[in-house]
C-alpha cells in the first residue's frame, strides 16, 4: 500500500512539474509573439532569443520559483505597432509599462483577462479609440495610466468598480461626456489626473463625500462648471495638488480651501469666479497659488488681508493673481510675502497707488509683472537690486519721473517693457549692459535726448519700441542686431539721415512723424525680410531707391508726405497698389497711365520721357552688338566642346541665375558639388528620385559657392523621364514667390555613358513641411507656431491660385501634400515637385496634356480621381483641403485612426468649433496651457499690440487663437467636400485665409 501511495504522489508532482514547464514555455512564447508584432527601430529586444532565458531579457521580470512573468516594463524604448492582445495570456503580470512609445490602435479588451494586474502604464503613446468597459473587472488594480494619448469616448461607469485603484490618469486625451459619478466609489484613490480633455459637467457630488483620501486632482483644461462647495476643503483634507484652471468654473471660492493644510500647489485660474478675493491661511506647504483670469474683486483693505493671510506660506515661488477685478492700493504686506518668492504677477487689474516698498527682499524674483493697471509714483530704486530679473513688465500704468540708471546688475534680463506710461527724462545708458534683452518697450512716454548707441549694439534685440516719445537726435547706426525684427521709433523729433541699417531679419521698420533728413538708402532695399517700411511724414528728399523693388516680402509701404521727386518704380512691390502710400509728394511722377491715379503722382514731364526716347536706342544698339558678340563666342564653343569624348547636352531653364553663376551645369558640377552624390548629402527621396545638397562654385574669379538643390532622376523607373518633361515644360512657364525657383536643368550622360537627367532648383534650408509637422526628435524638434502654419497655408494657397487662374495655360499641379512644400530660410513657403502637373486647356474638347495615370498620393488623391475622373483644379483644391487640415491637426491622411473607412472629412465633418480644437496638434494645445498656466501669458507681453483684455475671464488673444484655428479648419473642410461642385476654389479658399489672418489676428 505505502508503495502505491508512493507512486500516486510521484505522478502529481510529475504532473505539476509538467505544467510548470509548460507555463515558463508558454510565457516565453507569447513575449517572443509580442517581439514580432511590434516594430523596434532601436532593436532594444535584442536579448529576448529563443535559446536564453525569458526572466533574463530586458525589461522582463519574473518569480523567483516558477519563474513566470510578473512585470513587463518596456518604458521609452520607440516601439510602435498595436498592442498585442496576447499579453492577456500573461496570467501572472502584475505590472504592465509600455509607457513613452508609439503603440497605436485601440486598447485590447483581452486586457481583462489579467485579474493579477495592479499596474497599467501606457501614457505617451498613440493610441486611439475608446476605453473598453471590461477594464473595470481589474479588482486589484492600483495604477492606470492612459494619459498622452488619443482617446476618446466617455469614461465607462465600470471603472467605479476599480476598488483598489489609487492612481487613475486620463490627461491629455479626447475624453467627452460627464465625469461618472461612479468614479466616487474609488474610496482608496489619490491621484485623479483627467486634465486636458472635453468632458462637461458638474465635478460628481459622490466626489466630495467619498474622496477624502484624495491626494492629487488635476482637472484643468476641460469644459466643466458649476459652483465649488462651500466646504470644499473639508472633503478634501488631504490634498496637495489642486488644479482647477480653464474651466468654466464660478461662483466665489471657498474660503475652506485653506482647509486643505497639506496644499501645495493651487491653480484656479482661467475660470469665472466671483466676489471677494479669497484668504490663503495657514497653508505651509504651499509653492504654486494662482486665481489668475477670473472676476475676483478687491479693495484696499481685502488686498491687506489677502497678502497677509500668505504671511504663513514661506515656501511660496509663484503668486499669481492678475486678470481679475481687483481695486484699491498694494500694501507693504506685500513685504511679508516668502523670500522663495520667483513670480509675482498682478497685471490686468484695476489697482491703483504707488509700487508697494519692501520689493529688495525678492532676490530670487525672476518676473514681476505689475502692468495694465493704474500705478502712479516714481518707479521704486530698490528694483535695481533684483539681479535675478529675466522679465520686468510694467506697461500700460501711470508711473511718472526719471527712470532711473539701475539696470547695469540685470544680467540675465530678457523682457524690459515699461511702454505706456508717463516717464520723463532720458533713456538710461545701463540699459545697453542687459546683454541678454530680447523685447526693449519704451514706447508712449515722455522721453528726450537722444538713444543711447549701447541699445543699438544689443545683438540680441528682436523687438525695439521707441515710438511716441520726444527723443531727438540722430539715430545711431544699425549693425550687428541680425535678430531685429520689429523696429518702431515714429512719433519723436529724430533728424540727420536715415543711417546704414544692417538687420536681415528685419520684417517691420517704422520711422514716420520725425524729421529725418536726405535721401532714402540703397541699403534699405537688402533687408530681404522687411514686410513693412513707414517713413512718411519726415523732411526726405531725392528719388525712391529701385533697390526697394527687391523687397519680395513687403506688403505695406508708405513714403507718404516727403519731398520727393523724379520717377516711381514701377517693379516688385510698387506693382500692389494698394500697399503704397505716395501722397504728398509733388515731384513724384509716373509714365504708367493707368495707375497714376491710384498712386497719386502725375505724368512725367515730355522732357524726361524725350530724354528716354533717345537714350533707348543707344542702350537698345549697345546691348545687341554685346550680344551678337557673346553669342559668336559662345558657338565657337560649342564647336569645340562637342568633339570632347564625353558629350553633354545641357537643356536650361528660363530662369533667373544666381548672380555670378552660369546657367550650364554638367553633370561634373553635379557630382562635385554633391560629394559624388554621398549619401550625407541627400536630403530627400521620391518617387521618381532622390534629391541632394549640392554646393556649386559660382565664381572662376574668386572662391565662391552656393548651396543648391539637385533632384537626380531616377531613370530605371518607368515613367521617370516622363516625369522629367512635365516638370520642365510646367516651370519653364510659370514666375511666383511661393513656386519653387529652378535654376537650370541637366539631360546629359554619366561617365559610363548612362543617360542622366537632373533639375537643380533653390535650396530650402528648412526642409519640406512633412519634416516640420512630424521631427524625428518630438522633444527637440522644431513645432510650427499657428502663424506661422497660418502663414504657410497662405503661402502655398497663393501659389495653387496662381497656377489655376494666372498662368496660360493653365496648371494642374496633381500631387500637392506636406512633402512638396518646402521652406526657406524664411518660414516661406515654396510649393515643388511638379512631376504630375496638367497643362488645361481652355478648349473643353481638347485632352489634358501628361500621360501619366497617376493624379497623386495616397490620402490626397481626390475621390474622382478614384473613379476614373480628369485631371482637375477641383482636384487640386481636394488635395489642398487634406494639407491645410493636416497642418493643424499633425495626423496623416494615412493614420491609423483615420483608416477603416474613417476618412479626414469624416473625421472632423460634424464636430463644432470646441471639438475641432480638441484634436488640433498637441503642441499648439502646449502652447495654450504654457500661455495660460505659467507667466508668459500676461506676464510675458510687452507687446502693445497683444489684446490683453478678457471675456468670460479667458484672455481676448486666446479666445482669436482658437477661433483662428477653427476657422482655418473649416477652410479645409470646404476644399474637400466629396462632390468637385461643392468645392471651394482656391482663390476663395485663399481670400478666407487672408481674411483670418486680418481680421481674427489683426495681421
Amino acid at each position: 500500500m505505502t508503495h502505491i501511495r508512493f507512486i500516486l504522489l510521484l505522478c502529481i508532482l510529475l504532473h505539476n512539474f509538467h505544467v510548470i514547464i509548460c507555463n515558463n514555455n508558454t510565457d516565453k512564447d507569447i513575449l517572443l509573439s509580442f517581439k514580432l508584432q511590434v516594430t523596434d527601430p532601436n532593436n532594444a529586444l535584442s536579448s529576448w532569443k529563443q535559446d536564453s532565458n525569458h526572466c533574463t531579457w530586458y525589461g522582463v521580470n519574473c518569480s523567483k520559483v516558477d519563474e513566470r512573468v510578473q512585470s513587463l516594463n518596456l518604458s521609452g524604448l520607440s516601439l510602435s505597432g498595436k498592442l498585442p492582445s496576447n499579453i492577456s495570456n500573461l496570467t501572472y503580470l502584475h505590472t504592465l509599462d509600455l509607457s513613452n512609445n508609439s503603440f497605436n490602435g485601440q486598447i485590447p479588451f483581452q486586457f481583462s483577462h489579467l485579474s493579477l494586474l495592479s499596474v497599467i502604464q501606457l501614457p505617451h503613446n498613440n493610441l486611439s479609440g475608446t476605453l473598453p468597459p471590461q477594464l473595470g473587472q481589474l479588482h486589484n488594480l492600483q495604477i492606470l495610466d492612459f494619459s498622452l494619448n488619443n482617446l476618446t469616448g466617455k469614461i465607462p461607469s465600470t471603472f467605479g468598480n476599480l476598488f483598489s485603484l489609487k492612481n487613475l490618469s486620463l490627461a491629455r486625451n479626447m475624453f467627452f461626456g460627464e465625469i461618472p459619478s461612479e468614479l466616487g466609489n474609488l474610496q482608496n484613490l489619490s491621484t485623479l489626473q483627467l486634465s486636458q480633455n472635453n468632458f462637461t459637467g458638474e465635478i460628481p457630488s459622490s466626489f466630495f463625500f467619498n474622496l477624502s483620501s484624495l491626494d492629487f486632482l488635476s482637472l484643468t483644461m476641460n469644459n466643466l462648471s458649476g459652483i465649488l462647495p462651500q466646504k470644499f476643503g473639508d472633503y478634501f483634507p488631504n490634498l496637495s495638488v489642486l488644479t482647477l484652471a480653464t474651466n468654466r468654473f464660478e461662483g466665489v471660492i471657498p474660503n475652506s480651501i485653506s482647509n486643505s493644510s497639506h496644499l501645495q500647489t493651487i491653480d484656479l485660474s482661467n475660470n469665472r469666479f466671483h466676489g471677494p478675493i479669497p484668504l490663503f491661511t495657514n497653508l505651509k506647504n504651499l509653492t504654486y497659488l494662482a486665481v489668475s483670469n477670473n472676476l475676483l474683486t478687491s479693495t484696499t483693505s481685502l488686498n491687506f488681508q489677502f497678502f497677509d493671510s500668505l504671511r504663513n506660506s514661506t515656501q511660496l515661488e509663484i503668486l499669481m493673481i492678475n486678470g481679475n477685478n481687483l481695486a484699491g492700493e498694494l500694501p507693504n504686506s506685500v513685504a511679508y510675502l516668502s523670500s522663495n518668492l520667483q513670480q509675482f504677477c498682478v497685471a490686468n487689474n484695476k489697482l491703483n497707488g504707488t509700487i508697494p516698498k519692501g520689493m529688495k527682499k525678492f532676490q530670487n524674483l525672476t518676473s514681476l509683472s505689475f502692468e495694465h493697471n493704474y500705478f502712479t509714483g516714481e518707479l521704486p530704486l530698490e528694483l535695481g537690486t533684483l539681479k535675478k530679473l529675466v522679465q520686468l513688465l510694467i506697461y500700460q500704468n501711470r508711473l511718472s519721473g526719471e527712470i532711473p540708471d539701475i539696470f547695469g546688475n540685470f544680467t540675465n534680463l530678457f523682457i524690459l517693457a515699461l511702454g505706456n506710461n508717463q516717464f520723463s527724462g532720458r533713456i538710461p545708458t545701463s540699459i545697453g549692459q542687459c546683454e541678454k534683452l530680447n523685447i526693449l518697450d519704451l514706447e508712449m512716454n515722455k522721453l528726450v535726448g537722444v538713444i543711447p548707441i549701447k541699445i543699438f549694439q544689443l545683438s540680441g534685440l528682436t523687438t525695439l519700441y521707441l515710438h511716441g516719445n520726444s527723443l531727438n537726435g540722430s539715430l545711431p547706426p544699425v549693425s550687428n542686431m541680425e535678430q531685429l525684427v520689429t523696429m518702431f521709433v515714429s512719433n519723436n523729433q529724430l533728424s540727420g539721415n536715415i543711417p546704414e541699417i544692417k538687420a536681415n531679419g528685419l520684417k517691420m521698420l517704422l520711422m514716420e512723424r520725425n524729421k529725418f533728413s536726405g535721401s532714402i538708402p540703397n541699403s534699405l532695399g537688402d533687408l530681404a525680410s522687411l514686410e513693412t517700411l513707414d517713413l512718411s511724414s519726415n523732411n526726405l528728399t531725392g528719388s525712391i531707391p529701385e533697390s526697394l523693388e527687391n523687397l519680395k516680402y513687403m506688403v505695406s509701404l508708405n513714403l507718404s508726405f516727403n519731398k520727393l521727386e523724379g520717377e516711381v518704380p514701377m517693379k516688385g512691390v510698387f506693382m500692389n497698389l494698394s500697399q503704397v502710400d505716395l501722397q504728398g509728394n509733388n515731384k513724384l511722377c509716373g509714365v504708367n497711365n493707368q495707375v497714376l491715379h491710384k498712386l497719386g503722382v502725375t505724368l512725367c514731364v515730355a522732357g524726361k520721357k524725350k530724354n528716354r526716347n533717345i537714350l533707348l536706342p543707344i542702350i537698345l544698339g549697345i546691348i545687341g552688338a554685346t550680344v551678337l558678340f557673346v553669342s559668336m563666342i559662345y558657338l565657337l564653343w560649342r564647336l569645340m566642346s562637342l568633339k570632347k569624348k564625353h558629350k553633354e547636352e545641357i537643356r536650361t531653364l528660363p530662369s533667373t541665375p544666381l548672380k555670378g553663376m552660369h546657367q550650364n551645369i554638367s553633370y561634373g558640377d553635379i557630382r562635385l558639388a554633391t560629394n559624388n552624390f554621398s549619401a550625407a548629402n541627400m536630403v530627400g527621396k521620391g518617387g521618381f528620385g532622390s534629391v541632394y545638397k549640392g554646393v556649386f562654385n559660382i565664381s572662376t574669379c574668386e572662391s565662391q559657392t552656393t548651396t543648391l538643390a539637385v533632384k537626380i532622376l531616377d531613370l530605371q523607373q518607368s515613367k521617370a523621364s516622363q516625369s522629367f518633361n512635365a516638370e520642365c515644360e510646367t516651370l519653364k512657364n510659370v514666375r511666383h514667390r511661393n513656386l519653387v525657383k529652378v535654376i537650370t536643368s541637366c539631360s546629359s550622360t554619366d561617365y559610363k555613358g548612362d543617360d542622366f537627367k537632373a533639375l537643380v532648383m533653390q535650396f530650402m534650408p528648412n526642409g519640406n513641411l512633412e519634416m516640420s509637422l512630424y521631427p524625428e526628435d518630438l522633444e527637440s524638434g522644431s513645432s510650427l507656431t499657428l502663424l506661422q502654419r497660418l502663414n504657410i497655408a497662405i503661402d502655398v494657397a497663393s501659389a495653387m491660385d496662381y497656377l489655376h487662374n494666372d498662368c496660360n495655360p493653365l496648371i494642374v499641379h496633381c500631387d500637392l501634400k506636406p512633402a512638396n512644400v518646402l521652406i526657406d530660410e524664411d518660414m516661406v513657403a515654396h510649393v515643388a515637385d511638379f512631376g504630375l502637373a496638367r497643362f488645361l486647356s481652355q478648349n473643353p474638347s481638347e485632352k489634358h496634356s501628361s500621360t501619366l495615370e497617376l493624379k497623386g498620393s495616397i490620402g490626397y488623391i481626390a475621390p474622382e480621381y478614384g473613379l476614373g475622373g480628369k485631371a482637375s483644379t477641383s482636384g487640386d483644391v481636394y488635395s489642398f483641403g487634406v494639407l491645410l487640415l493636416e497642418m493643424f491637426i499633425a495626423k496623416k491622411p494615412t493614420d491609423e485612426m483615420l483608416k477603416e473607412g474613417l476618412s479626414m472629412n469624416k473625421f472632423v465633418l460634424d464636430m463644432d468649433d470646441k471639438q475641432l480644437l480638441k484634436v488640433v496638434d498637441q503642441r499648439l494645445i502646449n502652447q495654450f496651457e504654457y500661455s495660460t498656466q505659467n507667466f508668459s501669458s500676461d506676464c510675458n507681453s510687452s507687446s502693445a499690440s497683444i489684446d490683453n483684455s478678457y471675456i468670460d475671464g479667458i484672455p481676448v488673444w486666446m479666445h482669436k487663437a482658437e477661433e483662428c484655428i477653427a476657422a482655418s479648419m473649416r477652410v479645409g473642410l470646404s476644399c474637400i467636400s466629396y462632390h468637385p461642385k461643392d468645392r471651394w476654389t482656391m482663390r476663395e479658399a485663399l481670400s478666407k485665409l487672408h481674411g483670418i489672418k486680418q481680421s481674427i489676428l489683426g495681421l
